[in-house]
Parts: C-alpha cells; sequence; structure tokens
C-alpha cells in the first residue's frame, strides 16, 4: 500500500514537470519570429482615366497589412495577407506607406509612391454640321477613347470661355459676322493629358437662289443705275406676297434704261429648272413691260432679255419669264431687272420681290388651262385627266383648251375626282364663292368642290349640291355656301363627279375656267 502511493505522487510530478516544458518551449518559438520582411507594393492603374488603383502588398512572415491611402483623406485599410485595395485618385503623387505585422506583433514598414498620370484621350473625331436655319450657324459634337469632358471654343471671341460638354451632345453656336475661324476642340482626361483638334471653317451667307431680300445680315449689294433702288418693307402685304422685305425701284433722269444689277454668290445653277420667276407691283398700265437679263460677274457676258407683262395695277402678281434658248453653260451670276425698258422715266415707284427658277408660271386661280408654260400638279381617282383643245366651243365657252375627265364604269361610291394643287392659298370668307364651266353628258350629273389643305384632307372648305342641268353642252356651275373645317392654307382643288354614284356607265366630262368670286 505505501508503495502505490509513492508511485501516484511520482506520476503527478513527471507530469507537471512535462507540462512546464512543453510552455516553455511555445513562448521561445513565438519570441522568434523575425520581424516582416522583403515588402513591396504592386499598383494596378486602369487604362479608362477614372483613377481607380488597385494596391496589392506583400511580404515574408506577414499575417495582415495596414495601408495608408495617402490622399487627402488620411484613411487607411487592413489587409490579410494575399488580399489588395482598391482605391480612385485624382492625377498626382502619392506616398503609400504599408505597415506590416507578423504573428509575434512585430511590424516593419514600407513606403512606395504612387504615380498617377492619365493617358492622353486617343481617337478624338470632332463633327462640325452646319446650321438648316442660318447660314451662320454651326454644331459641334465629339468622340473620343479614354476622355472624361470636352471643351470647345468657337474662334470668334478669345474671352469667351469654353464650352464643355460630354460625348453625346451637341454644342450649338451662331456666329455675329461672315468670315474665317477657328474651331478648337479639346478631349479632356481627368488631368494634364489632353488632345486637341482645330478645325477652320469659313461663315459665308452668299446670295442664292430663291432670292427674296428677308435676310438682315446679308449685304445684297444691289447697284442702281439711271436710278434710286433700296430694300424697304413690304408696302402691300398681301396672300399674293407676305413678304416683310422688297426692292423698290424708281427710274429717275432722262434716260430710258434705268434698273438695277441684282449680284448673287455664283453661277445660277441650272441643272434644275431654268426659267424665271419673279413677284412684281406697279402702278403703271396693265400690260406695262418688265425685262430681266442674266450677266456673269463683271457684266461682259450677257444673255437675251427675257419679258413679261403686268396683269394687275397696284396688286403683287407672280411674273413669268420664259428663258427658251438660254446657254445655260455661261457662268451667270448676276440678274439685271428693268421696268418699262425704253420707256420714259415717270417717276412711278415700282417692287419687286421673289426672284426664284421655275419650270412654268406659277398655278393660280383663276384655272384656265389656256397657258401651254404652266405645268400643273394633277391627282386623278377612278378616272383620268388630259389637257386638250376645246372640243365644242360655245357661247358658254369659247375657250381654246379645256381639262377632260374620262370616267370608267365602276361600281358605287367610287369617289372619282381630279386634284390640282394651286401654289397660293385660297382666301375664304362669307361671301366667297367660284364658278366652274362643265360639259357634261347628262342632266343631274353632281359636281362637288373641296379645296383642302395639302397633306390634310380633314382640313377642308367644301360644296356638294350643286348638278348640271344640260345635257351634251357647256354651262356654268355656281358655288356657294361653303362649310369645312378650317380656311386657312388651303391649296388642294378637288373635283368630285358623281362620287356617290351608283350606276355603272363610263362618262367623259369636260371642266374649265374655275374662277372665285364674290
Amino acid at each position: 500500500m505505501k508503495n502505490t502511493k509513492f508511485l501516484l505522487v511520482a506520476l503527478i510530478v513527471a507530469s507537471a514537470a512535462l507540462w512546464s516544458c512543453d510552455s516553455t518551449d511555445d513562448t521561445d518559438l513565438s519570441l522568434a519570429l523575425e520581424a516582416p520582411s522583403d515588402l513591396g507594393l504592386v499598383f494596378n492603374i486602369t487604362q479608362d482615366n477614372s483613377g481607380l488603383v488597385t494596391i496589392s502588398p506583400s511580404g515574408v512572415d506577414v499575417t495582415s497589412f495596414e495601408v495608408f491611402y495617402a490622399d487627402a483623406s488620411g484613411e487607411s485599410i487592413v489587409l490579410p495577407l494575399g488580399e489588395n485595395a482598391q482605391r480612385n485618385y485624382a492625377e498626382g503623387t502619392y506616398p503609400v506607406r504599408v505597415i506590416a505585422t507578423n504573428l509575434s506583433g512585430k511590424t516593419t514598414e514600407f513606403t512606395k509612391n504612387l504615380d498617377v498620370s492619365f493617358r492622353p484621350p486617343e481617337n478624338l473625331v470632332v463633327t462640325v454640321t452646319e446650321s438648316a436655319a442660318s447660314n451662320y450657324g454651326v454644331s459641334v459634337s465629339a468622340t473620343a477613347d479614354y476622355e472624361t469632358a470636352f471643351e470647345v471654343t468657337f474662334g470668334e471671341d478669345p474671352v469667351l470661355a469654353p464650352v464643355v460638354f460630354s460625348e453625346g451632345d451637341t454644342v450649338p453656336y451662331a456666329y455675329s459676322s461672315t468670315g474665317t475661324y477657328t474651331i478648337t476642340v479639346t478631349a479632356l482626361s481627368g488631368g494634364a493629358a489632353i488632345t486637341e483638334i482645330t478645325e477652320v471653317i469659313m461663315i459665308e451667307d452668299p446670295v442664292t437662289l430663291p432670292l427674296d431680300f428677308e435676310s438682315s445680315t446679308l449685304n445684297y449689294n444691289l447697284i442702281n443705275f439711271e436710278s434710286n433702288v433700296s430694300i424697304i418693307n413690304n408696302p402691300d402685304v398681301s396672300l399674293d406676297n407676305n413678304s416683310t422685305k422688297v426692292v423698290s425701284i424708281v427710274k429717275t433722269g432722262v434716260q430710258t434704261y434705268g434698273g438695277v444689277v441684282v449680284p448673287l454668290g455664283g453661277p445660277i445653277d441650272f441643272s434644275g429648272p431654268q426659267n424665271l420667276r419673279m413677284k412684281s407691283w406697279s402702278p403703271m398700265p396693265l400690260g406695262t413691260k418688265v425685262t430681266i437679263k442674266m450677266e456673269n460677274s463683271d457684266g461682259t457676258i450677257a444673255s437675251a432679255d427675257f419679258e413679261a407683262f403686268t396683269t394687275k395695277v397696284g396688286e403683287w402678281e407672280t411674273l413669268f419669264f420664259d428663258t427658251t434658248g438660254l446657254d445655260t453653260t455661261q457662268p451667270f451670276s448676276r440678274f439685271v431687272v428693268f421696268f418699262d425698258l425704253g420707256g420714259a422715266p415717270t417717276n412711278d415707284v415700282n417692287y419687286f420681290d421673289d426672284i426664284e427658277l421655275a419650270d412654268g408660271p406659277p398655278i393660280l386661280l383663276p384655272l384656265t388651262f389656256e397657258d401651254p408654260n404652266r405645268i400643273y400638279n394633277i391627282g386623278t381617282n377612278n378616272g383620268a385627266f388630259s389637257i386638250i383643245p376645246n372640243p365644242v366651243p360655245d357661247m358658254v365657252n369659247s375657250s381654246n383648251t379645256v381639262m377632260q375627265f374620262v370616267r370608267p364604269a365602276t361600281g358605287p361610291n367610287n369617289y372619282s375626282l381630279v386634284a390640282i394643287v394651286i401654289d397660293q392659298p385660297v382666301a375664304f370668307s362669307a361671301t366667297t364663292s367660284f364658278t366652274l364651266k362643265v360639259y357634261s353628258p347628262r342632266v343631274g350629273l353632281p359636281v362637288w368642290l373641296k379645296i383642302e389643305r395639302i397633306g390634310n384632307g380633314g382640313l377642308f372648305q367644301e360644296v356638294t349640291s350643286v348638278t348640271t342641268t344640260v345635257a351634251n353642252g357647256w354651262e356654268e356651275l355656281t358655288f356657294n355656301g361653303f362649310t369645312g373645317s378650317t380656311t386657312a392654307d388651303l391649296r388642294n382643288v378637288v373635283i368630285f363627279f358623281d362620287p356617290l354614284a351608283t350606276t355603272a356607265s363610263a362618262e367623259t366630262i369636260y371642266i374649265d375656267d374655275l374662277i372665285k368670286t364674290n
């Protein structure tokens, strides 16, 4: 029994001695760890000029890193071994400091400069577009890689601050005068790195056709000879000419050839229409001669004289000048306009406006189909038209030329019609009426007259209650009592022939002389 107790005590003592030995060994190993070494920092800067930097610390005998960003925030972040941090920097140099710590708490510091320098924007493309509304206007847009924004200056006002814009924006600008200007577009990177493109543009405001004398900035450079000439406010604004500005001309002195030269910015383009139209206002007698000729820039080459004759006194009208025989290969770049060329000066004040190239005279009321130069814009439905010699002239209609409409044999509600677009809107009032000469193959042919807005037949004035009373002979129908949804901008004249017909008989009908009356 004595021996057993001794053995138990011995075992306990031995065990205690063994535990004491292990505890002493652990403490010694921890204290023996070296401080972190071989510290490093890797900076990965994104190439999109956002300033985003990935910071990756490394080292030996490290359990964690504290990374101090070294920017103005004073912030830091603790990272386990093997992890990294991300931070957005502005362009500049930053002394990024890292403190590495091991298991025993020993630390080592390391500092490395981070240089953030944005790359210049690349592939800069600048688009300068002329304004469709003004010869003085432009707009600028741009695209680029690695840009953060754009700036543009337009080269007119040196103290004007650049306009800052983004990709996808369009910057408009209006110059105050003609001239040569340098547009500069700068692509910004967010730092010092930039890319720049300059583009030289010329702002011109040439005098071109059609010529309306309305510009407040354009110098028309009118040249008068034996006359007084000026651009003035329209003295007779009307449906025939609602322009604000027109040219006034008065022959002076004793010469019979007083006129005015109207220069253009360059040679006339004759690739389209080659005849001329011009609005005229004259107090002189009906049939007064108005003359236009064309010349090159110095007057050494001239066309023949082209003449038209007034049909109104003290009212605006549009004159047509047939230029048959004109040599369109010549560099004609100015007009010469005369009123009553060859006649003695009378001190009458004449006006003109709106010179333009045209295929033919304007299509205006009354519609008589007599002028072979007129080119009509005519459409039909369920029928065919042609302009032909009057097949049955009589006392009611002795005209030389009429319109023929052939309606085929079709079913009910066929809406046979002819539509004629005129160049001037019809002015309606409570007393407006029209007359139309009609040759019908039968009594009781319903004829409707509708005048509507082009592109919107729901805006119109219309009469649907007129029928013929004569078979195989001309008669004059009267249309009054118009009803509709508007009286404004109505230029499409539509004439229906028995549009709700319930029979299928083919018919040939003639019409002529659509005249507005009151």
